[in-house]
């Protein structure tokens, strides 16, 4: 009676998909301040917060962490593994993989990072482009540590960035700011609040680093929880949009962004924030 017992229950588990779906494993990747692992500032990071917030707020779950990269979300993604992240973008080829959530907030998109005493040498190729960079500037070396999103990564692809001299491809983030702000490179690419990061642990009072957004992408995207497209994924995603219909909790999400972006940064996105409650959250108010 007892193999019997066993036989079911492996059974039940190798045959019904939810047969889990009391565990969820989180999956995270050291990409400050996104998520940050270690230093002054750890665990303080934008998706530390959300990853966070839903911890709490799913109760019903068992919760557990793994820390990869983004190259093994995609791997867990495709093969259907249990594990969800706190942080993705909504996109087709994506939405191949994953179920996304209603979005957590929005956030300014990837864009230039320069020295703010740069920005004099640069006032002519406004509005700001980075195939112009690389036109104007070709005596000026370009830091990338990773892709970057439509528009963006279609002109690093159209450069062959990978053999292009005036490409430096470095293999952290940290180190492409700490050759940033030692003008080892000149400019590379990223959020706005990677340079408010970097300026606050790199101590960049005399060498500022600040964002300056480019026309080869959107200004605004919204960040959303992603989850394999598996029946189990989406149950999660449903148990996770009902606790996002909360205002309190993604305000809560809005404090944890605005920790990483300047005040100017903040008040540009403001009118991007009402929107995004508009048009996400119409019954919150």
């Amino acid at each position: 009676m007892k193999k019997m017992t066993v036989l079911f229950f492996l059974a039940v588990n190798m045959f019904c998909p939810l047969a889990w779906a009391e565990d969820i494993t989180w999956i995270r990747w050291d990409d400050p301040p996104i998520f940050i692992f270690s230093g002054p500032f750890k665990g303080r990071g934008l998706l530390d917060n959300v990853e966070s917030e839903l911890r709490r707020k799913l109760p019903q779950y068992t919760h557990k962490t793994i820390e990869g990269t983004v190259p093994r979300v995609l791997k867990e993604a495709e093969a259907k593994a249990p594990v969800c992240n706190a942080g993705w973008l909504d996109t087709p080829e994506w939405s191949k993989l994953f179920y996304f959530s209603r979005p957590v907030f929005v956030i300014p998109a990837n864009g230039i990072l320069l020295p703010k005493s740069r920005l004099v040498e640069v006032r002519n190729l406004a509005p700001y482009s980075l195939q112009k960079f690389l036109d104007d500037k070709k005596d000026w070396k370009l830091g990338v540590g990773r892709l970057y999103g439509v528009g963006i990564d279609d002109v690093l692809i159209k450069n062959n960035y990978q053999k292009n001299p005036q490409v430096i491809t470095i293999a952290t983030s940290l180190r492409v700011h700490k050759m940033l702000h030692s003008n080892r490179i000149q400019y590379t690419l990223g959020y706005p609040f990677e340079a408010v990061y970097y300026n606050k642990l790199l101590d960049g009072k005399n060498n500022e680093v600040v964002h300056i957004p480019v026309t080869e992408n959107a200004a605004r995207v919204e960040v959303v929880v992603a989850c394999p497209k598996t029946p189990w994924g989406a149950k999660v995603i449903a148990d996770i949009d009902q606790v996002l219909q909360n205002r309190a909790l993604l305000e809560k999400f809005e404090k944890g962004v605005d920790r990483w972006l300047s005040i100017e940064d903040q008040e540009k996105l403001a009118p991007a924030r009402k929107e995004f409650y508009r048009k996400n959250y119409p019954s919150l108010k």
